[in-house]
């Protein structure tokens, strides 16, 4: 699927505001799923969640949930970990039921095991065994066209598992938990993330009329509605 682009002087205040728009149209007593991500901007976006918090029904945000589109197998404490932070970040808005980080290196045995409880614990969200439907799913793209850790060429990439390891990663640490394709599109709205010169090979060949997943993995990305935010001149 070939997303809108949207050009912007600056992707993190542009997907908070994106955000907080919907949430503020959200019915108040439905819950609300939305899917964080790691990398720069990924941090950046989280670390800014409380102004969403505050400038949307009170309501709302105790029925809004945040998931991982991936995460890495490392201690519960690792700033390595793209959760890391958040409970500071969000402060006096901090729910604890409503944040579902990926199990820790040091809290279960293996990579199998915690994105085995990761889907246990989006079905407990969702119906007829599937996982909930996201309001929203944001995600970095790589430069080699990488989204959560779905890498180029890998065999994960025609998984229909809900969520899965990934062992021998291209990019360090080597071992993590990734969402897959089945969980990722079933989105309202995807924003994919492309800022900087270094992912402009990688917004050309996600805007390529015709291309491969299996070279750019965000290709395999879709939604009901799907933009790419870049701060790449002369894109479109």
């Amino acid at each position: 699927m070939i997303p809108q682009v949207q050009v912007t002087q600056n992707i993190v205040v542009d997907v908070i505001e994106i955000l907080t728009k919907l949430l503020i149209r959200a019915d108040p007593t439905e819950l609300q799923h939305v899917v964080l991500t790691g990398g720069g901007a990924g941090l950046s976006i989280t670390s800014q969640l409380a102004n969403v918090a505050k400038n949307i029904p009170q309501q709302t945000w105790a029925n809004t949930h945040f998931w991982w589109g991936d995460e890495r197998f490392v201690e519960a404490a690792s700033i390595d970990r793209n959760d890391f932070g958040i409970k500071s970040s969000l402060g006096e808005f901090y729910i604890e039921q409503n944040i579902h980080r990926m199990p820790a290196a040091d809290q279960v045995h293996s990579a199998v095991e915690s994105a085995n409880e990761y889907a246990l614990d989006l079905i407990d969200f969702g119906s007829a065994g599937s996982p909930p439907r996201f309001s929203v799913v944001i995600l970095g793209v790589g430069p080699d066209g990488h989204i959560a850790s779905l890498f180029p060429g890998r065999p994960e990439l025609d998984s229909r598992l809900i969520a899965m390891p990934i062992f021998e990663a291209p990019k360090p640490p080597p071992t993590r938990v990734t969402l897959g394709f089945s969980t990722l599109n079933n989105s309202q709205l995807t924003l994919l993330l492309l800022g900087g010169e270094v992912k402009r090979a990688a917004l050309t060949a996600l805007l390529e009329p015709v291309g491969s997943v299996e070279i750019s993995p965000a290709r395999g990305i879709q939604a009901d509605t799907l933009y790419a935010l870049t701060d790449l001149s002369g894109s479109v």
